[in-house]
Formats: structure tokens, C-alpha cells, sequence
């Protein structure tokens, strides 16, 4: 009887063990990946595709950060958006993808596209702590709006850019 007990209690442990297991899958992806409950809600981006996507050529105007007097010049002359974006966020590459591919829905707006995870002198001038977030400067470099967008992209630039 001692014997029976005890596979009884291995069998339970095993069931319980698998059954967790599969709990803690969740469904597919749009990429058919499967992930568990505990990333179920991370997203995740390859920071290869995000570096191209930061370099790649837009419809609209796009240009890759240099110098802040250099966005403040582009200020002068038109709205202008920084765009703090790391390589490995996956709302930064939608909002890159986005921008590449309607940014001339933006008419005259310039996005300048910030490293977040370099640009550290930046992001503490303008008090940035997450990636995906969204600056618009005037000529002197002041702060007009600034936004987290979530992947929204071109409609969440248009929805949230100060025109004066």
C-alpha cells in the first residue's frame, strides 16, 4: 500500500507539473510565436530591424540626430519632433515603420530621430526616462509638447503636434 501511495503522489506531482506548464503558455502571436503568461504582454523587437528602421528613408522628413543646435535650426524653419527611439523597442519600430512609410502625411514636420539609449545628455535636458517618447522644440530648444505614443505612429504625431 506504502508502494501504491507513492506512485499515486508522483503521478499527481507530474499532472500538477504539466498542467502549470501549460497554463502558463498563452496564445500565439501575430508571428505565430508562443510565449508564456509572464511575457505575454512584453513585446519584443530584434534591435537589428530597429537600427535600420531609425536609418532608413522616410516619405516625409526624417533625419537622424546630430546636434541639438542642429534640431533647433530645423526648428526655426518648420515644427520639428524629437523622437527618442531605441533599436530594441517594439513601439519605437512601429512607430519608425510608420514614419518611413507615410511620413509625408506629416507635411512639413521634421522628425529628428534621437538614439534613446545613447542620447543620455539629451534625455536628461528634456527629463526623458522611457523610450518612445516624443519632443516637440522651438528654435531655442524649448520644450512645446511631449507625448509617449505607444506605436500610433504618424496619427499620434499629427494628434499631438503643436502648430503655432
Amino acid at each position: 500500500m506504502m508502494r501504491g501511495s507513492m506512485i499515486s503522489v508522483a503521478l499527481i506531482t507530474v499532472a500538477a507539473l504539466s498542467f502549470g506548464q501549460s497554463m502558463m503558455m498563452s496564445t500565439n502571436n501575430a508571428k505565430g510565436n508562443a510565449g508564456t503568461m509572464m511575457s505575454a504582454n512584453s513585446m519584443r523587437a530584434d534591435p537589428v530591424v530597429g537600427n535600420q528602421l531609425r536609418f532608413a528613408s522616410s516619405t516625409g522628413t526624417k533625419v537622424i540626430f546630430t546636434t541639438l543646435e542642429a534640431a533647433e535650426a530645423m526648428a526655426a524653419k518648420q515644427p520639428t519632433v524629437l523622437f527618442f527611439a531605441a533599436d530594441w523597442c517594439p513601439y519605437c519600430q512601429a512607430d519608425l515603420k510608420d514614419i518611413n512609410a507615410n511620413g509625408s502625411q506629416l507635411g512639413n514636420v521634421a522628425i529628428v530621430v534621437a538614439n534613446y539609449d545613447t542620447a543620455s545628455d539629451l534625455k536628461e535636458k528634456y527629463g526623458i526616462t522611457v523610450q518612445d517618447t516624443f519632443v516637440q522644440i522651438d528654435a531655442a530648444g524649448a520644450q512645446k509638447a511631449i507625448w509617449h505614443s505607444g506605436g500610433e505612429g504618424v496619427d499620434g504625431i499629427l494628434s499631438h503636434i503643436v502648430r503655432s
